[in-house]
């Protein structure tokens, strides 16, 4: 599984959604759903699994900085036991501490390449921006929310967006920079090139529904990326291509261009 990104936030009641995303993470079939049947699966199915970390708040209802420094610094400092990815939960993500905030926020500004950080929350105002700009967020749409919007309909852009979804990932750089073409026609028009994101947001959404799979969630917030970029009156080109790119799994959603 590539570019999984480090950090998530995610706002609403998706404890399950999260778990099976925490499951597929280190299924040792290292598919797009978990498998069910590794060592890994049915070790996490029965609750012990090794490298998925729950974090808590041990002395109130909120999470202090003692409970981070103990369950997320210190555990981050050793490798994960068997599998490939440490995956930190935090349920009810709003109960963290300002200060506890900050102490989570020096391992997320330079995780170790096997940390991977899913937050859920219902406030995601009670988040610190400095926390929240370092993570992938999924605000307001939830993940089986996502998709569930009308599509518009229009044959050339549900062309285009079937392609995109079924071919994208794994396209080599030169097919998936080529692929801007196809986009062209909408460069003169804001509503249209937002209606095709949008459009394949449901697409994508859709997926991330129905797997749970990071590829999915990383295109869906390239595509976010993307609309916020044209929103603002940036570059046109260079967002879709960059869009491109994260959606092929060439660039790690972690990365932002500056060019924008």
């Amino acid at each position: 599984m590539k570019h999984v990104s480090h950090a998530y936030v995610i706002e609403g009641d998706q404890s399950e959604s999260v778990n099976a995303f925490a499951k597929t993470l280190n299924c040792l079939e290292e598919g797009e759903t978990a498998c069910g049947g590794c060592i890994s699966c049915r070790v996490f199915d029965s609750g012990n699994h090794p490298d998925t970390l729950y974090v808590v708040g041990t002395k109130s209802s909120s999470i202090g900085v003692d409970d981070v420094r103990s369950q997320v610094v210190t555990q981050m400092a050793t490798k994960p036991f068997y599998y490939k990815y440490k995956v930190f939960i935090i349920d009810k993500a709003e109960t963290l501490t300002p200060a506890a905030q900050n102490a989570l926020l020096k391992t997320i500004e330079e995780p170790a390449s096997y940390g991977v950080f899913l937050l859920l929350t219902n406030q995601i105002e009670a988040m610190l921006d400095t926390v929240l700009s370092r993570c992938v967020v999924i605000k307001q749409k939830s993940f089986s929310e996502i998709g569930a919007g009308p599509i518009e309909d229009n044959p050339e852009m549900q062309a285009l967006s079937s392609e995109i979804i079924g071919t994208a990932y794994g396209m080599d750089i030169i097919t998936a920079m080529n692929l801007y073409k196809s986009f062209e026609p909408y460069k003169e028009s804001k509503e249209s090139a937002q209606a095709l994101l949008d459009m394949l947001y449901t697409g994508y959404g859709q997926k991330m529904r129905e797997t749970q799979s990071p590829r999915a969630l990383n295109a869906v917030k390239a595509i976010t990326h993307a609309k916020r970029t044209l929103s603002q009156n940036g570059n046109f080109q260079l967002a879709i291509e960059l869009m491109l790119l994260k959606i092929s799994g060439h660039i790690p959603d972690r990365v932002r261009s500056n060019r924008l």
